[in-house]
């Protein structure tokens, strides 16, 4: 019988497993980017204003409708943004 233990997890599988949080829970995961809320663009979509000043569409973790101006962590995840809000664990 052949063991599979050593395998590479895709980003979306170990956000998954971690539930996106840090080894301490004193500590801000580390998230990709970070940002606000501009606007809810309907279900699980909304528009992000990073830090930096760029905007981008991320997709919300759960279906609890976020305001704007909320701050925001950022997952870079299959290709878009998986967004999650600060404060909130």
């Amino acid at each position: 019988m052949a063991d599979n233990k050593n395998f590479k997890l895709s980003d979306e599988m170990l956000l998954n497993a971690t539930g996106g949080l840090s080894a301490s829970e004193h500590k801000l995961p580390e998230f990709d980017a970070l940002g606000s809320v501009v606007t809810h663009l309907g279900g699980r979509q909304y528009q992000v204003l990073f830090d930096d000043g760029a905007m981008l569409f991320a997709t919300n973790r759960t279906d609890t409708v976020v305001p704007e101006g909320t701050k925001v962590g950022l997952y870079a995840i299959a290709g878009g943004w998986t967004m999650h809000v600060l404060g909130n664990d």
